[in-house]
């Protein structure tokens, strides 16, 4: 089998986090701001310290991610967000608060998501060049926007098990939602998302299937993490066997998606 990896790799694999706190649900629903039990949900994050626990355990099996930022969150907590650049990571936008775009016209869509790069850049000094929808479908102008404002990838589509281009140029990184962890274990007890509390070995088998069945067909593996899921201390653990075991297969090309979307972009 060619490989379209560097060096000859057999695959790729990128863990990416989602880091929107409590604006998941507040961002298309403002009552969430009356909501206290469920807004703790996402204050989780910031008060227990979910950030570095993360980043700490990237550290150590010497992992890049991409972190795809609610730009408010880089607003009210710029050290948290900062560190994320500080320790080499790459970090992307992810929707002002979290909002649904697809019913917007293309100005103020512009206006948004310059607006999410001066936040993040303010915070961190790091310019974005990736972008992952967050509420909903993109609209019919967002890919453009992205490539007239100078963004490399985005990481919304489910298109292919490859990076692909868009028709535009931009280098799309698809995300999967088999390696979402809000499906398995979000504990949101509203709306659509009623608590669900699957095993740790439940998350286990489906992502380290997946990453057997990319692995074997030399393709990309991308995860879909969020911090105030993943980063409880349970699915710490379990996000421990998971990154032990994609470091344990030889040929795997461990890199965030702004190094496989430059990777694609010159190939």
């Amino acid at each position: 089998m060619d490989s379209v990896w560097p060096d000859g790799k057999r695959c790729a694999a990128s863990f990416t986090f989602d880091l929107d706190a409590e604006y998941v649900f507040m961002g298309t629903n403002p009552d969430v701001a009356n909501m206290p039990r469920v807004l703790t949900q996402g204050d989780y994050v910031w008060r227990s310290g979910i950030v570095n626990r993360i980043l700490d355990m990237l550290d150590e099996y010497m992992i890049k991610s991409t972190w795809y930022v609610v730009a408010m969150n880089a607003v009210n907590h710029p050290d948290e967000v900062r560190e994320i650049v500080d320790r080499g990571h790459d970090i992307a936008i992810h929707g002002w608060i979290h909002e649904k775009i697809s019913h917007l016209d293309r100005d103020e869509e512009k206006e948004r998501r310059e607006r999410c790069v001066g936040a993040i850049k303010d915070a961190t000094g790091y310019t974005p060049v990736g972008n992952r929808v967050a509420g909903g479908e993109p609209s019919p102008n967002t890919f453009d926007i992205l490539k007239e404002m100078g963004f490399l990838y985005d990481s919304s589509l489910r298109g292919s098990d490859l990076p692909y281009r868009l028709g535009n140029g931009l280098i799309e990184v698809p995300s999967y939602y088999e390696m979402d962890d809000f499906h398995l274990f979000a504990d949101y007890p509203f709306g659509n998302y009623k608590a669900r509390m699957m095993s740790p070995e439940a998350g286990y088998q489906i992502w380290t299937n997946a990453f057997d069945g990319y692995y074997r067909y030399g393709l990309c593996w991308t995860t879909m993490f969020h911090p105030q899921i993943i980063g409880k201390p349970g699915n710490m653990m379990l996000l421990e066997r998971l990154i032990r075991y994609v470091k344990k297969k030889p040929d795997v090309w461990v890199a965030n998606a702004r190094m496989i979307a430059e990777h694609w972009n010159d190939r």
